[in-house]
């Protein structure tokens, strides 16, 4: 197996949910998880690192990041101060064009979602346009500075979801809003976009926080 691909799988399998936050592994392990050698694994295992997915202790092991309420409040504030500003930008100054072509993704999404609503491959597909709507925000303003850190906190964000089963269960709504914040781009609100915005966003910070609870997926 190559050295990218245990990275990405090592990250898929955070992703997923099959590796908990505030969970010790050894090397070992992640390695027969893996069906991979040991060099291959600590060179993914150096990468998550220093993206911040994970801590490496001399005498504990391997620490999947806790997801404790102020790392997750934290990651949420980042990620809204970065967001608001995309989305009136997005409002603004992009073609009706580009919106537009966002807003077919989105449809795509609820289609496949309302076509094959108890596939949870499809679920796990469909997870990843929704993430990819957001990242298309951020890089709508073409400053590779903020979308480096924005990835880098979006990737915390969906390891400290994927805990509570939310994502995959908060779909079709989430995909809904998202057209409700593309309706507000069309009509050149950029204020309207921000506040659908901003109220998206922090319905997701409470669930992953518990504060609204959402029963997960079988």
């Amino acid at each position: 197996m190559m050295r990218s691909d245990v990275y990405e799988q090592l990250k898929e399998r955070l992703f997923a949910g099959e590796l908990r936050t505030g969970q010790f592994v050894s090397q070992r392990e992640l390695a027969a998880l893996l069906g991979a050698t040991l060099n291959p694994v600590r060179e993914a295992i150096r990468k998550l690192e220093a993206e911040g997915l994970i801590n490496v202790y001399a005498q504990k092991g391997i620490q999947i990041i806790e997801g404790g309420p102020k790392a997750i409040n934290d990651a949420y504030n980042y990620r809204a101060l970065l967001e608001l500003s995309a989305v009136r930008l997005l409002a603004t100054t992009a073609t009706k064009e580009r919106i537009t072509g966002i807003i077919r993704n989105v449809e795509r999404s609820l289609a496949a979602l309302a076509k094959f609503p108890d596939d949870r491959a499809v679920r796990m597909e469909e997870l990843d346009c929704d993430y990819r709507f957001h990242k298309e925000l951020i890089d709508f303003q073409e400053n590779e500075i903020v979308s480096k850190h924005y990835s880098l906190n979006a990737a915390r964000l969906r390891l400290f979801r994927s805990s509570i089963g939310e994502p995959l269960a908060r779909l079709e709504t989430a995909a809904s809003e998202h057209l409700e914040i593309l309706d507000a781009c069309v009509k050149r609100d950029p204020e309207l976009a921000a506040r659908r915005l901003a109220q998206h966003i922090e319905i997701s910070r409470e669930h992953t926080l518990g504060i609204r609870p959402m029963r997960p997926l079988p």
